[in-house]
């Protein structure tokens, strides 16, 4: 009869104690965003009382809990606790499953609009500027392949970026070396070509046609006169506004208006389908081009009809 009286009164109690032990590791401490900092080297309990109530019995329930799954450590990082319970969130803790940020580096984008996105990112920013990156390339605008890259927070930006870089620079050297055989730009200059037919062209469809326009200028040594150059030259305090003294500005070494040529380096970053436009357009007949549309252009053989397609639109105004 005793036996059967102790053994009821340790199932009373086993069954007294795991109600509030497991209460305690199902309880979800955030239904919002949280976002938990863990330190290289912080003690388990300094972690968990961050984010719960580590009183004397919580306590001695973690001890038990981590005891028995055999966790003596959690790993550094960043970690996002919403609707987690706390059993969840030691094992993310434990397995260190931080939180993936993105950074979103698109075509079009110029350096000076890389650099903020890096600063307003959770990288730490080691390569203002693309300083850091390794390049057989002369320059350091637009040597990045437009991607989504994931990282977590304070990885240094110089491994995303040199990544970046390696996948541009594989592209531009394929299109370089299979380039249609009249085309006579060097490995450098398609991608500067590439940067421009990027920024001015309204859809992909276009690209070739606009490619052919500057290698057509080229060809005959006209001036490319290309607004997205001078407005390059302009940043990064350019106003939105293209003056009368911008356009005759030789001291502008994009100023395609006034200096015959590429300018000297891309003015942002590109697509593939525009590297494949620098490389493999023909020259056509093509000398002129002006929008017709948000996303579109109309495209002329003589200054004639460049000026007649003007008046239509009533940019002449």
């Amino acid at each position: 009869m005793i036996y059967i009286k102790l053994a009821l009164s340790l199932v009373i109690l086993l069954f007294s104690f795991f109600g509030p032990y497991r209460s305690y590791l199902n309880h979800t401490p955030f239904n919002d965003n949280y976002y938990l900092n863990v330190n290289s080297g912080e003690s388990i309990d300094k972690t968990i009382s961050k984010i719960s109530d580590l009183n004397v019995i919580n306590k001695f329930f973690l001890r038990i809990y981590l005891k028995y799954n055999k966790i003596n450590h959690f790993q550094a990082g960043e970690y996002q606790l919403k609707n987690k319970i706390l059993e969840e969130i030691i094992k993310d803790l434990n397995n260190g499953e931080t939180l993936t940020h993105k950074l979103s580096i698109t075509e079009g984008m110029n350096i000076y609009q890389l650099n903020q996105l890096i600063e307003d990112s959770y990288l730490i920013n080691d390569c203002h500027m693309l300083k850091c990156i390794q390049t057989d390339l002369s320059f350091k605008e637009g040597i990045l392949f437009p991607d989504t890259y994931y990282y977590k927070k304070d990885m240094i930006a110089s491994d995303i970026l040199q990544k970046s870089h390696d996948i541009l620079n594989n592209h531009l050297n394929y299109f370089y070396k299979n380039k249609n055989i009249n085309n006579k730009l060097k490995k450098e200059e398609i991608l500067i070509l590439a940067s421009i037919i990027e920024k001015e062209a309204g859809n992909n469809d276009e690209k070739f046609d606009i490619s052919s326009v500057f290698l057509k200028r080229l060809s005959i040594d006209m001036k490319l006169q290309a607004d997205p150059t001078i407005i390059y030259g302009l940043l990064p305090n350019f106003n939105g506004d293209i003056k009368k003294s911008d356009i005759l500005d030789r001291n502008n070494k994009y100023n395609t208006y006034m200096i015959k040529g590429l300018p000297p380096t891309p003015i942002s970053l590109v697509s593939l389908t525009s590297l494949d436009a620098a490389a493999n357009a023909t020259l056509g007949e093509y000398l002129y081009f002006v929008a017709d549309s948000p996303s579109s252009h109309y495209f002329s053989k003589t200054y004639q009809e460049h000026l007649n397609k003007i008046n239509d639109l009533g940019l002449n105004k």
